[in-house]
């Protein structure tokens, strides 16, 4: 068997003073929670959680050696977030990146990466991968809130397990499936800016057969003026449990799914603003680019067999596809026909993964091997009307893992990994050409980008009794650059790699809280990123680094109520001169509250407060006004009758004026205060 190690040459990660700067608050937190007064059990703690995410396959948060959150069905009803951004942002180390306040351009930056969040942090729906080949970032508004069993986040690097872009973290959203009985439900809302949203969605278990169906629709108008957005979608989940067929000599389980899904919609591009307008009440909500937009489709398919040959171990198979399409239209002029001025996207992207896992023992040792495959390709294709440009990529990247678990009784678990990735990808940049009056398309000349990389990883759990873990992980990353990075270039662009460490502590403190702490530092070289004077995609000549803490607890004073916070220290700089990572705040932190009034009638309450950041253009002498920090409220109150669950709250509860993204001073102004109301009934 071939043996995978962290590599230890001379290039290391630096970490002055880490100890002296990150320990202390640590330990100063867990401290401030053990001193909390003692009350009756709460529903669950998260310890407990088994996830996937991480390695795989299943195992229990505290065996795990990465700092882990998971946020359920039941949390997303409490939850006062409407979309899934938000709901993510809630979490340590997670900050919210949006450009209308909608989940449309909507993302979450994971540790720190800033600008190219939507390239660094991974987002998979079901096991497929959502991130697109471009710039564009994973499209949350395919994903209904109402529709989701559970989110697990995983920090830091997982580039062994998932390749390219899995740098700052990985997100895993997991789609609900049918209840053993058949049910259905009806949602519906509405609210500021004339937002409708309705959804119904049914399934059940019938023999062997689970059947999960959904469908929604919403619209608004939005915050601003072309700030709309019209949704619709649609949902189909099958799982069939063949175990019963079989006569068992070889094969323990079979199991068969398949899920699917569709999404349309059309929206409105009111770009940025002036920052002499962020602070007024009506200037904000205006637009330059009244008549701007997109209509986009976006349609997936995966299935899978996964099946038991009990001691011969856990063998899966899954394929799936995915098109995406969007006509858009930038800098509209009714100088032209609409037609001449609708720039075009296609994308088509098949994937194969295959993986086997295996318990052993070995002496005292127990241990699970996991080796795995997988095949991305995909065909995209943009025409840019407005810059007189095609864009022609077809890609293709290969990866073989395997991942390592050895236990030695209860309270040691030692995690080794390795992956080998290989990226083939062939491209060509067309020009639109005026012949006589006539225009046609040019055929530029293709050009190639080979490269194989590898990633590594090294964990250790040590968990001294069932309500304490501490862990230590050692990884590398790495990122291919995406087709439209690619297609504004010079022929040096290269993938980033990076170098990281985390430590962590898990506490549970007997039957009334739980707390953890995560210190964390890792190193980019070559990080990719625009380069706003000479206008191309280029790799970083500095070293990025990035490094601090993420604290975070739960806390049950008396039964019917729960008080949770967290807090983020990111110190993201270049090593070269000590100058910040844009768009990256120093500080961020959450704290929320929910209370079951009586058995029917609950509240929760959540601030967020972020701190100052450069602008997003803030690169190579450039300098520009840093974005403001921002403080947060939402109120929820949800009142549950049998089946029935009525709903309302208030998002921006002071109306706070702030925007989470600029660049060279233009901002996207965020919704000051909106109010909601809705239903939901199950049968």
């Amino acid at each position: 068997m071939r043996r995978f190690f962290f590599p230890t040459g001379s290039r290391r990660v630096r970490l002055p003073g880490l100890g002296r700067g990150l320990l202390l608050p640590g330990l100063l937190w867990a401290a401030a929670v053990s001193a909390a007064a003692q009350a009756p059990p709460p529903e669950r703690f998260t310890m407990e959680e088994v996830v996937v995410t991480a390695s795989r396959f299943e195992e229990e948060i505290r065996e795990t050696p990465r700092h882990v959150t998971v946020i359920t069905a039941a949390d997303i009803a409490r939850a006062t977030s409407n979309f899934v951004p938000e709901l993510l942002a809630r979490e340590a180390g997670v900050v919210l990146k949006s450009l209308f306040g909608s989940d449309k351009n909507a993302g979450v930056d994971i540790r720190g990466m800033g600008e190219t969040s939507v390239s660094n942090v991974l987002v998979l729906v079901d096991g497929f991968r959502l991130n697109p080949a471009d710039l564009a970032g994973p499209d949350f508004s395919t994903i209904p809130l109402e529709e989701i069993e559970r989110i697990e986040i995983v920090r830091g690097a997982n580039s062994v397990l998932y390749g390219s872009g899995a740098v700052g973290g990985v997100v895993n959203i997991i789609t609900k499936r049918g209840a053993a009985k058949p049910s259905a439900s009806l949602y519906g809302s509405y609210g500021s800016y004339r937002t409708a949203d309705g959804r119904a969605s049914g399934g059940g278990s019938y023999g062997n057969l689970n059947l999960s169906l959904n469908a929604g629709y919403f619209d608004t108008e939005g915050y601003r003026e072309n700030g709309g957005l019209n949704k619709k979608d649609a949902g189909l989940r099958l799982r069939y449990h063949a175990t019963d067929r079989l006569d068992r000599g070889v094969l323990q389980g079979l199991l068969f799914s398949l899920g699917g899904g569709y999404h349309a919609d059309r929206q409105g591009f009111p770009g940025g603003v002036p920052i002499e307008d962020i602070d007024s009440a009506s200037r904000r909500k205006k637009t330059r680019s009244p008549r701007d937009g997109a209509e986009s489709e976006d349609a997936r398919l995966r299935g899978g067999v996964e099946a038991d040959f009990g001691p011969g171990g856990l063998l899966r198979l899954h394929g799936g596809l995915r098109n995406r399409s969007s006509d858009y239209i930038f800098g509209y002029t009714p100088l032209k026909p609409k037609s001449e001025q609708t720039s075009t996207l296609d994308e088509e992207t098949r994937h194969l993964d295959a993986g086997h896992v295996l318990d052993y023992r070995w002496g005292r040792l127990a241990h699970t091997l996991q080796l795995g495959a997988e095949l991305y390709s995909t065909e995209y294709i943009t025409e840019r009307l407005d810059q007189r440009e095609r864009k022609n990529s077809a890609l293709a990247s290969y990866g073989l893992f395997a991942t390592h678990r050895s236990r030695l009784g209860e309270r040691w678990i030692f995690d080794l990994g390795g992956r080998a990735n290989f990226f083939r990808g062939t491209y060509r940049n067309d020009a639109l050409v005026d012949f006589g009056g006539r225009n046609r398309w040019v055929n530029g000349g293709k050009f190639r980008r080979n490269f194989n990389d590898q990633a590594y990883q090294a964990g250790i759990v040590f968990a001294p009794t069932s309500a304490s873990s501490l862990f230590a992980n050692a990884a590398t990353s790495f990122r291919v650059p995406n087709v439209d990075e690619y297609a504004l270039a010079g022929d040096d662009l290269q993938p980033q790699h990076g170098r990281h460490l985390d430590f962590g502590w898990r506490q549970r403190y007997r039957k009334w809280a739980e707390s953890s702490v995560t210190l964390f530092a890792f190193e980019i070289e070559d990080e990719i990123y625009y380069d706003p004077n000479l206008r191309v995609n280029r790799n970083f000549d500095d070293t990025t680094r990035r490094m601090g803490c993420e604290l975070s607890a739960r806390v049950f004073p008396v039964e019917p109520l729960t008080i949770w916070g967290n807090y983020t220290f990111m110190r993201a700089r270049f090593l070269g001169g000590g100058d910040p990572v844009p768009l990256v705040a120093e500080h961020a932190a959450n704290a929320g509250l929910e209370w079951r009034i009586t058995e029917d009638l609950s509240a929760a309450v959540l601030g967020t407060f972020v701190g100052k950041k450069e602008d997003g253009s803030s690169l190579a002498s450039r300098d520009f006004a840093r974005i403001d920090a921002y403080q947060v409220f939402d109120l929820k109150i949800t009142y549950t009758w049998h089946g029935l669950r009525l709903f309302g709250g208030v998002n921006n509860l002071f109306d706070e004026r702030y925007a989470t993204i600029a660049f060279s001073e233009s901002y996207y102004p965020m919704p000051t205060r909106n109010f909601y109301l809705g239903a939901q009934f199950n049968f």
